[in-house]
């Protein structure tokens, strides 16, 4: 194992830098017209805003936790213009989740995650480096490597992640043991509450991304948006479409009343994600330790994030950023329960860049992601149902007890 390794690394390096070269040309650095940096300009315009006043965007579109402000003041560090090394640096992260994936696999024995890291995410063309999904995804998978084993580091990871994007505090559903889970919301809440204490010393009020994020309406590239997309696919009649918080939503009161349905939704999914927790806590307490292992535990925060994703109001492409990692780590455990669905996700990653705002590849792309939330909850929820040991029931006593001696 340890050769074949051997010559499976320089290989990864190999299509590693052949792969990001092939994104890094989606840019455009050598195009006559200039490079296309799409949210990169809007980035370099809140960092210009945040060092020269010393206060978070004021605008509408700013929609992220106080840790993406410094961030997008990295870049300014560097050596080059800050668009370039911006895309430098999302190149370095990728190259840490590449490696991340590499630690997964030889614990793992087994190498799928990395190939889905090193080929999947080109399949998304330059979104990996033109916005900032890779760092907290990456955070999160490091927080995934070390559940069970380093409850502090874990809750950590997890606090810088969230401080950056929301998301990644579903991963505190990894941890059952409910001694190692305290240490770990409170790790990544002093994480939290530092960066939001030292933001709010050096930049203000810190509360506004929060608001923003309230008033926003259903986006078109959104799950529930899928019977517009079907609409005008079939009658060739676009949705009525309005350009708010950077985005295109649909402006209508049937799509605003779904926007307020799946604020609903997602409470439910909260609501669902700790019931499951609790299911399997209480199973692992009567003796199912099959339950307490971190490959399940995987598995359950792949699903969580994908019940999120889909029942939210908003579905950036970016957002299979994180689909694409999560996948890689579910599919690297050849225990995992959630094969199928997995694959489902990773096939689904084409359609959101491949033939992007087009409503038929939208519709398909829509549909298997639902597919592979309800298949991974089904599985999720027979697991901790069945119970393997029930199949080894007691043995009749007649045939436990021994036969009694014949007489001589």
């Amino acid at each position: 194992m340890r050769l074949a390794t051997r010559f499976k690394i320089p290989i990864w390096i190999a299509v590693w830098i052949v792969t990001r070269a092939l994104i890094v040309v989606q840019v455009g650095f050598w195009k006559d017209a200039g490079a296309e940096y799409q949210d990169v300009n809007t980035y370099e315009g809140w960092s210009n805003w945040i060092a020269s006043t010393h206060l978070m965007p004021q605008e509408e579109t700013w929609q992220y936790p106080p840790g993406a402000a410094y961030l997008f003041l990295i870049p300014r560090l560097g050596p080059l213009e800050y668009k370039p090394t911006f895309v430098v640096l999302m190149l370095i992260v990728d190259l840490i989740g590449f490696w991340l994936m590499t630690v997964l696999a030889g614990r793992e024995k087994r190498d799928t995650g990395v190939w889905i890291w090193l080929l999947a995410m080109p399949l998304l063309f330059a979104f990996p480096v033109l916005r900032f999904d890779l760092v907290p995804t990456v955070i999160a998978i490091a927080a995934l490597l070390v559940i069970h084993r380093r409850p502090t580091w874990f809750g950590a990871l997890v606090g810088l992640g969230a401080s950056i994007k929301v998301w990644p505090v579903f991963v505190l559903f990894a941890e059952w043991d409910r001694r190692r889970l305290i240490r770990s919301i409170v790790a990544a809440a002093v994480v939290v509450a530092a960066i939001f204490a030292v933001s709010q010393l050096a930049f203000g009020e810190q509360t506004r991304f929060l608001r923003n994020q309230k008033d926003r309406g259903l986006q078109i590239e959104s799950v529930a948006a899928t019977p517009w997309q079907l609409r005008t696919l079939v009658t060739e009649t676009p949705a009525p479409l309005v350009g708010r918080f950077g985005t295109l939503e649909i402006g209508s009161d049937l799509a605003d009343a779904v926007a307020k349905v799946l604020d609903i939704a997602a409470l439910l999914v909260l609501v669902g994600a700790a019931w499951w927790w609790w299911l399997r806590d209480r199973a692992i307490r009567r003796g199912r330790d099959d339950l307490a292992d971190e490959v399940l535990a995987r598995d359950f925060v792949f699903t969580v994030v994908l019940l999120f994703m889909i029942t939210s109001r908003v579905f950036s492409p970016q957002y299979m950023i994180w689909m694409v990692g999560l996948a890689g780590v579910v599919l690297t455990a050849g225990r995992t329960r959630l094969s199928r669905p997995a694959w489902i996700v990773v096939g689904s990653i084409i359609l959101t860049a491949g033939f992007y705002q087009s409503p038929a590849n939208a519709v398909i792309r829509n549909t298997a992601l639902v597919i592979a939330a309800i298949d991974a909850c089904w599985i999720l929820y027979r697991e901790v149902r069945d119970d393997p040991g029930q199949d080894k029931a007691t043995v009749p006593a007649q045939a436990a007890s021994p036969a009694p001696a014949k007489s001589t």
